[in-house]
């Protein structure tokens, strides 16, 4: 009986860590798309108010 115990919780705790690690992830790529957009348009300000 005590297998199934120790199955269970391991399969718990893999779908937790997983739904935590995509909010994380999700979280992690918005900002480095944000990163990126922002270092576009400071490029383009740059080349475009600089001439």
């Amino acid at each position: 009986m005590q297998d199934y115990t120790y199955f269970i919780f391991a399969l718990v705790v893999i779908v937790i860590a997983f739904v935590l690690l995509k909010k994380v992830v999700s979280c992690l790529l918005k900002s480095i798309i944000m990163i990126v957009l922002i270092a576009v348009l400071a490029y383009i300000y740059y080349m475009y108010f600089m001439q």
